[in-house]
């Protein structure tokens, strides 16, 4: 075919730049994948923990910890999750103002960073001694659509060697996505939460009550509920003020959130009532759950004026059954009656609904 011939474009290049081109679309599918999966994840624990598990993988290093505001009403940028530290309590200790140097540095040095780079900026110090906790190695600004919502930071590779170019476009890459991703889940948070307990709101409960009862139906497995009340609140808002209220509805939402799994779904329903709806799980399972929560919380000491000041909630416990529960509200209103009837025989107790009530242990 003389100079006609047409040529494989992949003849043309040597067998190193074949594989930069060959990594650079691994690479390229892996972000799409990411992005993807990221986009349509809405459940901020759950997407934290992927964007962390993605950067080990490709990057195969041991720790990695995110930096994010613990809410919007949030000055400081604190470990928010992190993974492959002996003791993460230590991490804890790390707080960043949102004005700080290093801060104000990063909203405008938005590119993957060597962390020994910095040294060079004597303004950056005080904060870098504080990040040095961390083992930090590549510090990765999460920004996009000029919202600048967080900080990966990565430690060192296994292999001991530098990041490459390619590494660092990729986390360009990824840090980006992650900084969408979590900007989406935050609104999301917004729209479903209670500002002050930090538990869905009743609205929410709803839906996802109607969705688990499918689910339960399709799947034939069970699915239990805690209703769970503060007992005499009114009387402790009265003596000890509404601000002394807000402490108590907020501590007993933060035990009640401890306590449960990742997979049930824990609400404020209304004033100082909560409840908790409990996949997969059976009325025994769900008395046991309820008396963790309320021997947890009589036990607590909630801050008070001088000294501590201690509270007991009633809780009511019901299975939903197929047979009986026509409607959410049945479903609701069984849960409901079993914790007036704690509160009437006692309160501080956990009351099961079945066909009949009965105490619970």
């Amino acid at each position: 075919m003389g100079n006609n011939e047409i040529k494989n474009p992949v003849e043309t290049i040597n067998a190193e730049d074949l594989e930069e081109l060959e990594k650079k679309i691994y690479d390229l599918k892996n972000l799409i994948g990411l992005g993807i999966s990221l986009s349509s994840n809405l459940e901020f624990e759950s997407l934290v923990e992927s964007v962390l598990y993605s950067c080990i993988g490709r990057m195969i290093i041991d720790k990695i910890a995110i930096l994010l505001e613990p809410d919007i009403d949030s000055d400081n940028f604190v470990v928010h999750m992190s993974k492959g530290y002996d003791d993460e309590n230590i991490l804890k200790t790390l707080v960043i103002n949102e004005n700080s140097p290093i801060i104000n540095y990063l909203k405008i040095n938005t590119i993957p960073l060597e962390f020994d780079s910095l040294k060079e900026f004597p303004d950056l110090i005080n904060d870098m001694e504080k990040m040095n906790i961390l083992y930090p190695k590549l510090i990765v600004p999460m920004k996009s659509k000029n919202i600048f919502n967080g900080i990966l930071v990565l430690g060192e590779k296994y292999n001991g060697e530098d990041y490459t170019v390619n590494e660092k476009e990729f986390m360009l890459d990824l840090g980006k996505f992650a900084a969408i991703a979590v900007e989406n889940s935050r609104l999301y948070q917004m729209a479903t939460m209670d500002r002050m307990t930090k538990l869905f709101i009743h609205h929410y409960f709803h839906e996802r009550l109607t969705e688990e009862i499918r689910r339960a139906n399709k799947d034939n497995t069970p699915i239990s509920m805690i209703m769970l009340d503060i007992d005499h609140f009114k009387f402790f808002n009265d003596n000890y003020g509404h601000q002394q209220g807000d402490t108590v509805l907020k501590e007993t939402a933060g035990i009640i959130k401890k306590l449960v799994r990742n997979m049930d779904i824990a609400a404020r329903y209304g004033g100082e009532e909560f409840s908790i709806i409990l996949p997969k799980t059976e009325l025994e399972d769900a008395i046991h759950a309820a008396n963790r929560i309320r021997k947890e919380i009589e036990h607590h000491e909630y801050p008070g004026q001088t000294d501590p000041l201690h509270i007991t909630v009633s809780l009511g416990v019901a299975q939903y059954n197929v047979k009986i529960d026509k409607e959410n509200k049945d479903f609701i209103e069984r849960a409901d009656r079993a914790l007036y009837k704690a509160k009437m025989s006692g309160r501080n107790k956990v009351v099961a609904h079945k066909e009949n009530l009965h105490t619970g242990e």
